[in-house]
């Protein structure tokens, strides 16, 4: 066997404030199954949640739904001020630590996106900080024979190449898969990956086994001694967001906004941020 499907988990409920709610998938539920995921979130905002804060040792990603009512303000401690619109994306690789605030960029329209935290290896922790982002007409499409269609936000499928490129190899994809079709991607030996339906039901085949995921469950498939592919299937449709990357097995401490291999590289990461070596961002002031 060698593909490892986990139990299946279903994403609960986190809110911070009355302007925030997610559906939270815990990628530590899945044991090591999911690295180097460290956070997703399906979220809904509605208005400012957050003030500007620091970043460090991890990626953090904000994928825009092509449903969002509203698109999302980035603004950061790099010199960058823009909007990521509906079925856009926003890759910040905080590396060595930057500064950044996110908020809806217009009153009155609520954001529908996922907000995503991805591990860097050891050797890229202490990297420049890079602001990466693709518009929605620049994320590349493949479609299958019958009509299902696939965002590729990063990474490829297919032949077809995400413009957009990390440091570290990552795919991620936005799945609308119609009633009756059926999808395989391949999962090379040393990745995880991660399958979120965000509506409709689909079950997910690899050699190791198959699960059953309807609205807000996840699984997590690990190729261990060989590449594999893994086989997603609806009956009556569904929308699945799949993420994968390289599993790193390394030695994870965070604190707060801070993901290290060790107490002493959250420690640096605390000086930098506190020394100014993160850059500032100030507030907005709100009138």
């Amino acid at each position: 066997m060698t593909t490892r499907l986990t139990p299946v988990i279903s994403a609960e409920r986190a809110d911070l404030g009355g302007a925030f709610s997610a559906r939270r998938v815990e990628p530590g539920r899945f044991g090591d199954a999911a690295d180097p995921v460290m956070g997703f979130d399906r979220y809904r905002m509605d208005a400012v949640t957050f003030a500007p804060h620091p970043h460090a040792g991890f990626s953090s990603i904000s994928y825009l739904f092509e449903d969002s009512a509203g698109g999302l303000r980035n603004r950061d401690s790099l010199g960058h001020d823009f909007v990521v619109e509906p079925g856009g994306i926003l890759w910040t690789q905080a590396g060595s630590g930057v500064m950044h605030d996110e908020l809806p960029a217009q009153t009155g329209k609520q954001v529908h996106g996922l907000q995503i935290f991805i591990n860097l290896s050891a050797a890229n922790k202490d990297s420049a900080p890079r602001v990466m982002r693709l518009a929605a007409d620049e994320v590349p499409l493949w479609t299958s024979e019958r009509g299902s269609r696939l965002r590729i936000m990063v990474g490829n499928h297919a032949g077809i190449v995400s413009p957009l490129e990390p440091t570290e190899p990552v795919n991620l994809f936005d799945l609308n898969l119609t009633a009756g079709d059926e999808v395989t991607l391949p999962l090379a030996v040393g990745w995880d990956m991660l399958v979120y339906a965000e509506s409709g039901s689909a079950q997910v085949h690899t050699d190791g086994g198959a699960a059953s995921l309807a609205s807000g469950d996840a699984v997590a498939a690990v190729a261990h001694d060989a590449d594999d592919s893994v086989r997603l299937v609806s009956q009556v449709g569904a929308r699945l967001v799949i993420l994968a990357g390289r599993a790193l097995r390394e030695p994870v401490v965070q604190h707060g906004p801070f993901i290290m291999n060790d107490e002493a590289g959250i420690r640096a990461a605390i000086a930098r941020y506190q020394h100014g070596g993160m850059g500032v961002l100030e507030p907005i002031a709100w009138t």
